[in-house]
């Protein structure tokens, strides 16, 4: 075996390769994974596809948890009390009196927009006569 054989080996085997886009990562890895081999993820968008590679709940195998300390969203959890109502119970009679109010002033500046161009027809008419 040839010298030049053996030093190939050892730099393909200490390149750190995104799992997903295969690029090579100079630096430290945006994520370090240790499962059955050591994966690497070159950036967000590259390590949001490691659900479809290497399946759900890898983040127990993650190395580099120090990076991820920031806050996170906790999905599923909600205060409402119903489902359906987005206000969350408080005020729902003032603001459905605020609606009613609001579409009786847009129908209020309707008519009066429809009864002000019927006279300025007529008005027209009047001229033209």
């Amino acid at each position: 075996m040839d010298t030049n054989d053996v030093q190939t080996d050892e730099t393909q085997t200490n390149e750190v390769k995104c799992l997903c886009c295969q690029k090579l990562i100079d630096g430290k890895p945006w994520i370090i994974i240790e499962k059955e081999s050591t994966i690497y993820g070159c950036s967000y968008l590259c390590a949001n596809q490691f659900k479809s590679l290497i399946g759900h709940g890898y983040w127990g195998d993650v190395v580099n948890k120090e990076d991820f300390n920031e806050p996170r969203p906790v999905y599923g959890y909600t205060n409402r009390s119903s489902m359906k109502d987005i206000t969350t119970g408080f005020g729902m009679s003032e603001i459905r009196d605020e609606i009613n109010k609001e579409e009786l002033r847009i129908q209020m500046i309707e008519d009066y927009y429809e009864n002000d161009s019927i006279s300025d027809e007529s008005d027209f008419d009047e001229v033209n006569i």
